[in-house]
């Protein structure tokens, strides 16, 4: 007698929770060297250069570093995205943790050998590797049985709280008068060891993928051409009005998160453990606006609100004396980002069939990753005026994307869809 063994499902539930530890300890890993590669150029306790080499090599190389993860990002994001809609996104997940473990692995042997171009190298892999938040994301929206408002919500959130411990962890595991066995390539070696776990614990638990029926096979340079990309997503009507009121308002959050800090360091002349109070307050905000509160607050008329709302509360930044509001105000942005957010980010999902889920988040994130790197620029050129242009003008940039959206408001029915 033959007994048929049955395969057991994960729930939705217990999907939705793998994906979120895989996210949490994923942005853990990512986040835990922000705090590090400043210390390689900048301290001559742990400089990857030679002493003769001049400051402004020290900071050129240090801006080449730092920008080849974003950079890897960008090209990552739809590339990976794109794949999984058309072979499966277990198998993509899984694969990009390993590849990801292995470029951090690499990251930790090129800082004890202090390579500095196998540094750059592997920190470029490791950015293209990063696509895979596109991927999770994607098999978070398609459990169809929990809301994708709550979904993404908790994505978030836990991203959120996760870059908030990822670098203090990082500069725990990499200060030796802590524990003599660490070194600056020890975070790095553990979060390779975390991304082969995650990698493990996807496969395991996570439902597998049909490869798409309907997708059409693309070649990489076709995947990677993102403007003949988005010329094809646009002409869904709806999904090219998301795109484009979601990178803008994302601009001006990007100008707020990196400039944020410039301009507190300049106003009260803080250190940078003076700036930790100020980040908790940012990304606990982050956490219950997208975790929380954008669960309660899902209209069009109130993603308005939160767009305007940043607007005031940017401006009140710039103009605030005290401390202590100012810390509330941190606070107050990160929720109201966190729901407008959430709720721009579930939108664009209904917006995308089910075959292009993935590539669809792959090209919101790239979008941002690339909007990110022309305001980093542009604000290096604006902090030559003021660090309060530069939160002014985020400010303005919101309120600009509120009125747009309202002047649009004939399409908040086809938009709440």
């Amino acid at each position: 007698m033959i007994i048929a063994m049955k395969t057991e499902v994960a729930s939705p539930q217990k999907q939705l929770i793998t994906l979120l530890i895989v996210i949490f300890f994923g942005f853990l890993g990512i986040s835990m060297p922000y705090l590090i590669f400043p210390a390689l150029f900048l301290n001559p306790d742990y400089a990857i250069l030679p002493e003769s080499w001049g400051p402004e090599s020290h900071a050129l190389l240090l801006g080449i570093t730092l920008s080849a993860y974003p950079l890897g990002q960008f090209i990552g994001s739809p590339l990976l995205g794109a794949l999984s809609d058309d072979y499966g996104r277990k198998r993509l997940l899984a694969l990009s943790l390993v590849i990801g473990a292995v470029c951090n692995l690499a990251t930790g042997l090129s800082l004890l050998w202090q390579n500095l171009a196998l540094v750059i190298l592997s920190r470029f892999a490791a950015g293209v590797m990063e696509g895979n938040i596109a991927i999770a994301r994607a098999m978070a929206v398609e459990i169809k049985s929990i809301p994708k408002q709550e979904s993404l919500g908790k994505f978030n959130a836990v991203a959120n709280i996760a870059y908030l411990l990822g670098p203090l962890a990082g500069g725990f595991l990499a200060d030796s008068k802590l524990f003599s066995g660490f070194t600056i390539s020890t975070p790095f070696y553990i979060t390779s060891a975390i991304f082969l776990l995650l990698s493990l614990l996807s496969a395991a638990i996570l439902q597998t993928s049909s490869p798409s029926q309907n997708a059409q096979k693309r070649g990489i340079a076709d995947r990677l051409n993102l403007i003949k990309r988005l010329s094809v997503l646009s002409q869904n009507r709806t999904l090219r009005f998301l795109l484009t009121v979601t990178t803008l308002f994302t601009l001006s959050l990007d100008m707020f998160y990196e400039f944020g800090p410039v301009y507190l360091t300049g106003k009260w002349s803080l250190d940078p453990s003076d700036l930790i109070p100020y980040n908790s307050a940012l990304c606990l905000g982050l956490a219950l606006g997208c975790g929380i509160l954008s669960m309660r607050f899902n209209s069009p008329k109130i993603s308005m609100t939160c767009m305007g709302g940043l607007a005031v509360v940017l401006s009140g930044i710039v103009l605030v004396e005290n401390s202590w509001i100012m810390l509330a105000l941190f606070g107050l942005a990160g929720c109201i980002i966190g729901i407008a957010v959430t709720y721009l980010l579930s939108r664009i999902s209904d917006a995308a069939p089910d075959a292009i889920q993935g590539e669809v988040m792959g090209i919101q994130i790239s979008l941002r990753v690339l909007g990110d790197a022309c305001i980093c620029a542009l604000g290096g050129i604006l902090l030559l005026i003021s660090p309060k242009v530069i939160l002014l003008l985020a400010a303005l940039m919101a309120g600009s994307t509120a009125l747009y959206l309202r002047s649009l408001h004939f399409r908040l029915a086809e938009f709440a869809k």
